[in-house]
C-alpha cells in the first residue's frame, strides 16, 4: 500500500529508515520534491515515480497529490505549497482581465519573482523539508522540477550531497539551458514568451534576442541574487549560489520533440522526453462510446486545461464559442466547469467538467482539437494525430502554437484576434483542408519513432547518474564559462582594441608621410616661383 505520510504524523529519519533496511543492496534511494500544486506538470512526471519503484528503487514522493490507487513501489509523503496560489487565484476573473493583469505586472519578470518569495518560506520552513535535510539516510539522487519558480529549491542536492535530475515541463528554454552549456540559439530558437516560431525575420531576431539577454541579465544579477539571500538566512555559512548549484546539476529532462518544435542541438547531458505519462489509452465510457461512434461527420474536442477555465471566459467570448460551434456538422465534446443550463447549448455539443482527454484524441472519429495550446496538449495530439485550433493565453501556449503553425498541423488564434469569423475561418480551414492532417499524420509518425520509449529512457539516465556519481562528465566545458567568455566579448573586445589602436596607428602615419609630403614640397615651390 501507499505509505502515506502528513506533517507531524512521523518523522522523515524514522520512515527513510524503514525504506533503507527493506531495500535490496543494489537499489538507490531517490528523493522526488515537487511540492507546487500544479497538477498538468506534475502529472507529466508520476508514471517515471512507479516505474523507477517496480524496478527495485526506494521511491521517495514529496508531492500535494496522494496516488489514485494503492501501490506499493513508491512511498508518498503529502506536501503542498499553496500559499501563492490562494492569494493569486482565489477570486478568479473574467479572461480578459487576467490577460490585462499580466501584461501590466510584466509577467514573467514579476510572476517569477513574486510565486517564490510566496512559496520559498512556506516550503524551507517546513517539518517535511527540515526532516529531509536532517535526515541521516542518504539520498542517490534528486528529481525535481526546478524552474518555473523554483530554482533555490536546487539547494536541496547541495544540502543531501546528492546529483540532481531537473525536469522542464515547458520545453525548451534558452534561458535555462545555458546552464546546462547549451549551444547559443538566439538567432533561430524561440524565446519561451514570443509568438513565432521557425525562420526568424530581422525584427523577430532582435525581440527574441532582447527578451533572451535581458532575461539572462535579470536572472543573473537580480533575480538569483536576491534569493541567494533568502536562502543565507535559513543556512547561515558558506554556500554555493542558485546559478552555480543550477549549473551543477547532473541531468535535464527536457519535454520537447523534433516533431513539436524543431530540430534543436542540445549537449549530451540534455535529454528530450516527450510526454512520459502517455499510456495506453482507457476505454470510453458507454455514453461517450455512443456518442463518439454516431459522430458520422467526427468530433472535435474543445479544452482549455486546467487553469484557463470556461467560467473566466467573459459573456462576449462564451458566445463566440457557443454561435460557431453551432454551426458546426460534427459533435463536440467541450470541457467545461460551469452548469450547462445557464447556457443555450447547442444540440451538437456536449459538456462535462471532465473528459478523458487522451481516449478522445484516440478515437478514430476526433477530427480536430480545440485547444489552449498547453505543451502536453499538443504532444498528446500529435501522437494520436489530430489537427488542432488553438487559442494562446499566456506564457509558452503562443509560441507552442506558433510551432504547430509553422510545422503545418494547426492554426492559432490569440486571445485579442478571437472573432466569430476568425474561429470560423480556422475552424473550417483545418477541418476542410486536407494537408492538416496529412501533416499531424507525419508529425505522428515522427514523434512515435524513437530507440526507446520515454519512461525506458528517463529510467537509463536517472541510473546512469547515480551510477556515474552525477555524470558530470556529460557536461561541457561551457557550463563553467563566464557568459562574457562563452559568447566570445573578451575575444571581440581585444580584437576590437587592436582595430582601433592599428587604426590610430595607420592614421598617424599616414599624417605624418602627409605631412612631411607637403612640408617638403612647399620649399620647392617657393624656389621655382
Amino acid at each position: 500500500m501507499v505509505h502515506e505520510v502528513k506533517i507531524g504524523d512521523m518523522k522523515l529519519l524514522t520512515f527513510v529508515t524503514v525504506l533503507s533496511s527493506a531495500s535490496c543492496c543494489s537499489a538507490y534511494n531517490i528523493l522526488v520534491f515537487s511540492p507546487y500544486p500544479t497538477w498538468s506538470q506534475y502529472i507529466q512526471m508520476e508514471p517515471l515515480f512507479s516505474a523507477l519503484g517496480l524496478r527495485g528503487h526506494n521511491v521517495t514522493v514529496v508531492s500535494p497529490f496522494p496516488p489514485k490507487k494503492e501501490q506499493s513501489h513508491f512511498h508518498h509523503i503529502h506536501f503542498v505549497a499553496d500559499l501563492y496560489w490562494k492569494i493569486k487565484f482565489s477570486a478568479p476573473t473574467s479572461l480578459k482581465d487576467w490577460i490585462a493583469e499580466i501584461k501590466d505586472k510584466r509577467l514573467p519578470i514579476d510572476f517569477w519573482k513574486e510565486l517564490p518569495d510566496a512559496s520559498m518560506p512556506e516550503i524551507l520552513e517546513s517539518s517535511v523539508f527540515q526532516d529531509l535535510i536532517h535526515n541521516e539516510n542518504k539520498f542517490d539522487l534528486v528529481f525535481m522540477e526546478v524552474f518555473f519558480g523554483q530554482e533555490p529549491l536546487v539547494i536541496l542536492g547541495h544540502l543531501l550531497d546528492a546529483p540532481v535530475v531537473a525536469f522542464a515541463t515547458f520545453g525548451h528554454m534558452p534561458d535555462i539551458l545555458r546552464y546546462m552549456g547549451a549551444p547559443n540559439a538566439v538567432a533561430y530558437l524561440s524565446h519561451f514568451n514570443v509568438d513565432y516560431a521557425g525562420s526568424l525575420s530581422l525584427t523577430q531576431r532582435l525581440e527574441n534576442a532582447w527578451i533572451h539577454y535581458r532575461t539572462m541579465l535579470y536572472d543573473e544579477y537580480w533575480y538569483y541574487p536576491q534569493h541567494d539571500a533568502v536562502l543565507a538566512k535559513y543556512f547561515p555559512g558558506p554556500l554555493p549560489s542558485i546559478s552555480d548549484m543550477l549549473r551543477n546539476i547532473s541531468l535535464f529532462f527536457l519535454t520537447a520533440n523534433t516533431a513539436v518544435d524543431g530540430a534543436k542541438i542540445y549537449p549530451p547531458n540534455v535529454i528530450e522526453l516527450p510526454v512520459l505519462h502517455l499510456k495506453d489509452p482507457a476505454p470510453l465510457d458507454k455514453e461517450l462510446d455512443v456518442i463518439m461512434n454516431n459522430a458520422q461527420d467526427g468530433v472535435i474536442y474543445f479544452s482549455f486545461g486546467s487553469i484557463v477555465t470556461p467560467s473566466i471566459l467573459g459573456e462576449e467570448e462564451t458566445q463566440i464559442f457557443l454561435s460557431v460551434l453551432k454551426e458546426l456538422n460534427q459533435t463536440v465534446l467541450w470541457k467545461t466547469d460551469w452548469n450547462s443550463t445557464s447556457h443555450d447549448i447547442p444540440k451538437n455539443v456536449y459538456t462535462r467538467d471532465w473528459f478523458d482527454q487522451k481516449s478522445i484524441l484516440a478515437h478514430p472519429r476526433c477530427v480536430l482539437f480545440l485547444t489552449h495550446g498547453g505543451l502536453s496538449s499538443l504532444m498528446e495530439a500529435i501522437n494520436y494525430a489530430v489537427p488542432v485550433v488553438g487559442m494562446s493565453v499566456f506564457g509558452d501556449q503562443p509560441k507552442n502554437l506558433a510551432y504547430a503553425e509553422y510545422l503545418g498541423y494547426g492554426l492559432h488564434i490569440p486571445h485579442k484576434d478571437l472573432t466569430q469569423n476568425s474561429l470560423r475561418r480556422a475552424l473550417r480551414t483545418v477541418l476542410q483542408d486536407s494537408r492538416f492532417k496529412e501533416n499531424i499524420n507525419r508529425a505522428s509518425k515522427i514523434f512515435q519513432d524513437k530507440p526507446m520509449s520515454s519512461l525506458d529512457t528517463a529510467i537509463y539516465w536517472i541510473e546512469y547518474a547515480i551510477r556515474h556519481k552525477g555524470a558530470h562528465h556529460l557536461k561541457p566545458l561551457a557550463v563553467r564559462m563566464p557568459w562574457y567568455q562563452l559568447f566570445l566579448l573578451d575575444i571581440i573586445t581585444v580584437c576590437f582594441t587592436i582595430f582601433v589602436v592599428l587604426s590610430y596607428l595607420m592614421f598617424k602615419m599616414i599624417s605624418l608621410l602627409l605631412r612631411k609630403y607637403f612640408t617638403r614640397s612647399r620649399p620647392l615651390k617657393e624656389k621655382s616661383n
